[in-house]
């Protein structure tokens, strides 16, 4: 059995991540929290798990207890905390709680994907949302990581072609999820039309979507 290979602090970590396509993974723990434990004992010590998060992050475990004032600094008020950072050790994304490994796994990849759609990193997010939806189909995420597929391609490419797609995929396959709603106004969209304006950078702005 593997175990996740930590960095000693989140200096040395945001270190070897710079220039590269890896994230900084922040992981407040506390001793005393059951899903903290649960979360070392468990989801942690699954193989897979450990290949995805060194895979994709440079990984730091931070106890609370020891870590006061940093766990103030960034916000952190339950445990288990993840924080996904750039290697400015700017915050990108989080989520909270306890999660079993394939729940744990989905969501490590969806965060890494909206990290990298925020970082306009797109090539990057497609590869880790497509990877979600095709490995992690069981899992409740796969919504949210259709509607950023199609945001990530149009962001992209200009084109409208993925937003009319996932606009079918997510109203057939899940009618009630919050992200079919969300995406209800894609569907007077045509094909292969770009967005007004698009200057052909890979990027649209705010609000196009």
């Amino acid at each position: 059995m593997e175990r996740v290979n930590w960095f000693k602090n989140i200096n040395e970590a945001t270190e070897d991540i710079k220039g590269g396509s890896k994230l900084l993974m922040m992981f407040f723990y506390s001793p005393s929290c059951e899903g903290s434990m649960k979360t070392i004992n468990e989801t942690l010590e699954k193989d897979e798990v450990v290949h995805l998060i060194e895979r994709e992050y440079a990984p730091v475990k931070l106890n609370i207890d020891e870590k006061k004032s940093l766990a103030k600094e960034r916000n952190v008020d339950w445990t288990p905390t993840f924080i996904i950072a750039d290697e400015h050790g700017r915050e990108l994304e989080r989520w909270v709680g306890f999660l079993p490994p394939r729940d744990f796994m989905a969501q490590s990849l969806l965060s890494k994907g909206l990290a990298d759609f925020h970082l306009e990193r797109q090539a990057e997010a497609i590869r880790e949302f497509d990877e979600v939806i095709e490995e992690f189909a069981d899992t409740d995420l796969v919504p949210e990581a259709e509607y950023f597929l199609g945001a990530a391609n149009y962001k992209l490419t200009g084109q409208n072609d993925t937003l009319i797609d996932v606009s079918h995929i997510l109203t057939t396959k899940y009618p009630e999820s919050q992200w079919t709603k969300k995406c209800s106004v894609w569907s007077h969209l045509t094909h292969s039309a770009p967005f007004v304006g698009y200057d052909g950078g890979g990027s649209v702005g705010g609000g196009a979507y």
